[in-house]
């Protein structure tokens, strides 16, 4: 398996296992398969009523663990003020992870 597989998967797998993640996307050069090796991560994800804190939380766990290997960069849908961001996001982004 490819180091970006590898990456992806650790992600997909992280969310899949946080009890208030619902639903991510994943946008930018990764869901345009246009990634090069130095291109970070752009999840959106969807929670159920949390903190600011827990969703840092979550976000600084996920940049420990990708240490060396990726970056993550994320925003949370619930709180995103930008709607045109959030449109593109919905429109471009890839269906990543979701909670049934």
């Amino acid at each position: 398996m490819q180091k970006h597989e590898q990456v992806m998967r650790h992600i997909q797998n992280r969310l899949l296992e946080t009890p208030f993640v619902k639903v991510a996307y994943i946008f930018g050069s990764h869901a345009r398969k246009e990634a090069t090796p130095s291109s970070d991560y752009d999840i959106a994800i969807e929670t159920t009523h949390i903190s600011v804190g827990e969703f840092q939380w979550l976000l600084f766990q996920l940049m420990e663990e990708l240490s060396g290997v990726g970056k993550v960069d994320a925003v949370h849908l619930n709180t995103l003020s930008d709607s045109e961001l959030k449109r593109h996001i919905l429109r471009e982004g890839r269906l990543f992870a979701q909670r049934i």
